[in-house]
């Protein structure tokens, strides 16, 4: 496995994981006298090995501990008849253990874990301690898959733990609007600053680069793109994010006078006598002023057309509103245009990125070594109201094939904050 260490604004930050055994209640697994002494020694003794360390400097040997968790963890095993309590202790115990250089603890700890959202799958505990787990060693996905997915199952009586806990998996999985969510929850809860911003929240905010909406962005300034089979468009400042297959043409274009613009060219469709066709997707992006209205952008952008019917399009957002067009003057030789057109309104959410983020995966380093990364900076949404105007422009002769991939991109494939 591979450690991790995150270097943000000149701050190391050493992975680590907080499965936290306080939420474990022994009273559920044995009775025993020895097995109650060994989970009290185990609690007692967690911050020796709650987190992982390069240089060892604790009055405890480390060998000793090692040795005590390992006993402690075959006199759980022991138990005959686990419960999901048992597997959330096994669970942490091997990663206490992983902390401390038992690197074939790690299978152990992700195992137990499992088993334990077997038993219970609508507890949200075996999601958290296994997304903690997968965060020490660049598994991002799998962290925060876990962790989104206990977010989903908390009591309503909420601990602060777990939130601190997201707060340290998101910032290192390079997800800072996340990241500060959590943070503000911890605060909601205690009423106070949490461990963990108390130590690194001013580093997080810092990475949060502001933005003018009155200025001019080349694309490289807004604009970020993931590769692979599907390549994913992120504008933090825009507030969208779009997901296109590879072999899909995009044409983009700066920021500049309040606007920008992201043009789609999917691949063509056939027409009845075997033509192959093309059509365009495209992304107009607007900042708005306080006195403009959506209605009057799509109008101004439409008004050329005579023939425009309102239509209902999608529920997707709330401020929605869209046109069917027609224009026999143009493509006449594959039927003439058929177009679409549909507006969005968005106002500045309360954590702008949140819907955008996706967990960093970092290369993979050399194992058994410290491997060090940095964490690019992010930049903030573009203040107030944003205008957003979808167009479908293609022919006749193939409305609908078009526009059910219209569709589907719309349903699909674009996310708008």
């Amino acid at each position: 496995m591979i450690r991790i260490v995150i270097i943000t604004m000149m701050t190391l930050l050493y992975a680590q994981t907080h499965a936290n055994v306080n939420y474990i209640h022994i009273s559920k697994i044995s009775n025993s006298n020895k097995l109650i002494a060994a989970f009290d020694f185990i609690k007692s003794n967690k911050e020796y090995y709650d987190h992982w360390t390069n240089e060892w400097n604790y009055d405890k040997p480390k060998a000793d501990l090692v040795i005590q968790l390992r006993e402690y963890y075959s006199d759980f095993s022991e138990i005959n008849i686990k419960n999901e309590e048992t597997y959330l202790l096994l669970g942490d115990i091997a990663a206490y253990l992983y902390n401390m250089d038992d690197t074939a603890a790690y299978d152990l700890a992700v195992n137990n874990y499992k088993a334990a959202i077997k038993i219970d799958p609508k507890d949200y505990r075996g999601y958290w301690f296994l997304g903690y787990h997968y965060s020490l060693s660049n598994e991002p996905e799998a962290a925060i898959d876990n962790l989104l997915k206990a977010e989903t199952l908390l009591p309503t009586t909420q601990t602060s733990d777990f939130w601190n806990d997201y707060a340290f998996a998101t910032n290192v999985a390079n997800m800072p609007s996340h990241c500060i969510y959590a943070m503000d929850r911890v605060k909601n809860i205690d009423g106070k600053e949490g461990s963990f911003e108390q130590q690194l929240g001013q580093t997080v905010y810092k990475r949060i680069i502001p933005v003018d909406k009155d200025q001019f962005y080349d694309i490289k300034d807004i604009w970020a793109v993931d590769g692979g089979k599907k390549n994913i468009f992120i504008s933090r400042p825009l507030g969208i994010k779009i997901i296109i297959d590879s072999s899909w043409g995009t044409s983009i274009y700066n920021y500049k006078d309040h606007q920008s613009a992201f043009i789609i060219n999917p691949p063509t469709i056939a027409n009845a006598k075997g033509t192959d066709i093309h059509y365009t997707i495209a992304i107009l992006m607007r900042t708005a002023n306080s006195n403009d209205k959506l209605e009057d952008y799509i109008n101004a952008l439409i008004s050329k057309y005579s023939d425009q019917k309102r239509i209902f399009f999608s529920n997707k957002y709330d401020k929605t509103i869209a046109w069917e067009i027609r224009d026999n003057t143009t493509y006449t030789d594959i039927g003439g245009g058929h177009m679409y057109m549909i507006g969005i309104e968005r106002n500045e959410p309360a954590y702008p990125g949140l819907l955008l983020e996706d967990p960093m995966i970092l290369p993979n380093g050399e194992a058994g070594k410290l491997n060090f990364y940095t964490v690019s900076d992010s930049k903030e949404r573009f203040k107030g109201r944003i205008f957003y105007a979808i167009m479908l422009d293609s022919c006749e002769d193939i409305n609908l094939q078009s526009f059910n991939v219209f569709k589907l991109f719309f349903d699909n494939q674009i996310i708008i904050e």
